[in-house]
């Protein structure tokens, strides 16, 4: 009951390897005739000669999920390109405030480290953050 030349010649007319052929039980003496490659594409059209489906694992299945558009992070080198004008804009601002005398060094020295942190979103974030500390000094004082 080897049928070799059918399965190879099925394989190379559906492009699919040899082992995704699947025969028809009941009809395996029609197979057994068919030598030419018409008789194989008159079979496969009968529905007799079919391909196995794909069985698709749990990991394959699990890596399209999450693929889409809204999943995907930016480059590494983007990231980077924007983290960099990010703190160069919150480095020259806080210096700013360091020459015109409104935080001192200590304080320079605590916001440059919660800019590189991370902890300041952007430049309107760090001067919310300032009035927040401000008026708490104010209160303080009082």
């Amino acid at each position: 009951m080897i049928m070799e030349n059918q399965r190879r010649l099925a394989a190379e007319i559906m492009n699919v390897g040899k082992g995704k052929i699947l025969f028809d039980k009941n009809k395996l003496e029609d197979i057994k005739k068919a030598i030419t490659r018409l008789d194989i594409k008159d079979l496969i059209k009968e529905g007799t000669i079919k391909v196995r489906p794909n069985k698709k694992s749990r990991k394959k299945i699990k890596k399209k999920i999450r693929r889409g558009v809204g999943s995907r992070r930016m480059q590494p080198r983007m990231r980077k390109t924007k983290y960099i004008f990010k703190i160069r804009k919150l480095r020259k601002y806080i210096q700013r405030l360091l020459n015109e005398k409104v935080i001192d060094k200590s304080e320079k020295k605590q916001l440059r480290k919660m800019a590189k942190a991370g902890e300041l979103r952007s430049l309107r974030h760090l001067q919310e953050h300032l009035t927040g500390v401000m008026k708490k000094n104010l209160e303080v004082k009082k």
